[in-house]
């Protein structure tokens, strides 16, 4: 009385497009969180070992995809509030 998923989709054919395309979106959602958790610099794991992670990234590689005419300069402000701070 109670068929499986793959005889539903054996009587059914205009189910398998809809069944392939939710999978490959949610395959594709969970290799980018993968990706994400190991490759990117603002995804922190280990909360205690680093409190400011944004202190150790590099300035001069470019975090974004794509990047335009990018130049990078201390903001003086904002460097004389660090030097206050430790």
């Amino acid at each position: 009385m109670n068929p499986s998923f793959f005889q539903i989709l054996r009587t059914k054919k205009e189910l398998i497009p809809l069944v392939g395309i939710v999978s490959f979106a949610g395959f594709g959602a969970f290799a980018f969180s993968v990706y994400s958790l190991f490759c990117k610099s603002d995804v922190v794991i280990n909360k205690s070992g680093n409190p400011e992670p944004w202190e150790t990234v590099d300035p001069t590689k470019p975090q974004k995809l794509l990047t335009i005419q990018q130049k990078w300069k201390p903001i003086e402000e904002l460097e004389n509030v660090r030097k206050l701070m430790k």
